[in-house]
């Protein structure tokens, strides 16, 4: 319904929310599949399981994406190795193929992160990435203090709003598009990298992950201010 919302706002991410709308879908399938078959180890991945959503993933990236994503998931279909592609995701060793071998951990990474934290108790909250996969966050939210989300898991934690979540300096600063008034772009004067803020305040019915792909002119914005984003959105921006 957000998704819905803000395609009508934003003519101009009508595509990129279609695409993510076909994509939360796919990930539900393979959340579900998780939970009811549920791991003996909770911090270890079934790669087989996963590669296997692959085919049909791969052919809705290229009916849907972007066309960056759609050169991806081609350049995917011509490797052999697809669990060592997700492996190498997995233990944030980058590779070319990221953000597709991301869409399809995130489910399954979101599913171990919630088992740990019933199994074992809350994360520590000191970092700057997250508490229990160590990602750099996609997104953050204001609602009376700072939440980053993790961009694979999507855990969220507490973070001082003045320090930046990458090299910790204190140094942040805000740019804004008058498109988007609850949200904003959050740089680091230091390292030169970016997330961007929804705040809550302003639009109680935001849902970060989705109006993050929404605001698509902030990310324009940033780059022509030659900043470089923490961790692209399952649309690739």
């Amino acid at each position: 319904l957000r998704a819905d919302a803000l395609a009508e706002r934003h003519k101009g991410a009508t595509d990129l929310l279609f695409f993510y709308r076909a994509v939360v879908r796919f990930q539900k399938e393979i959340y579900h599949r998780v939970r009811a078959h549920p791991r003996a180890d909770g911090r270890t991945l079934d790669t087989a399981m996963l590669a296997a959503y692959l085919p049909d993933f791969l052919q809705l990236v290229e009916k849907y994406g972007p066309r960056e994503l759609v050169a991806q998931a081609q350049k995917f279909e011509d490797r052999q190795d697809w669990e060592a592609i997700l492996r190498s995701c997995w233990r944030q060793t980058r590779e070319r193929l990221e953000i597709i071998a991301r869409a399809i951990l995130q489910p399954y990474v979101q599913h171990l992160s919630e088992r740990w934290y019933v199994e074992v108790g809350a994360l520590s909250e000191s970092s700057g990435s997250c508490p229990f996969c160590s990602r750099a966050p996609l997104v953050s939210i204001r609602n009376g203090r700072r939440l980053l989300v993790c961009s694979l898991c999507a855990h969220e934690w507490a973070f001082p709003e003045d320090t930046c979540p990458g090299c910790h300096a204190k140094k942040m600063e805000s740019h804004r598009h008058r498109g988007y008034p609850h949200v904003r772009v959050e740089s680091c004067a230091s390292c030169g990298h970016y997330l961007k803020s929804v705040d809550l305040r302003k639009d109680p019915e935001a849902v970060p992950a989705v109006d993050e792909v929404a605001s698509v002119e902030l990310d324009r914005l940033a780059r022509d201010k030659g900043l470089i984003k923490f961790e692209l959105n399952i649309a690739g921006q």
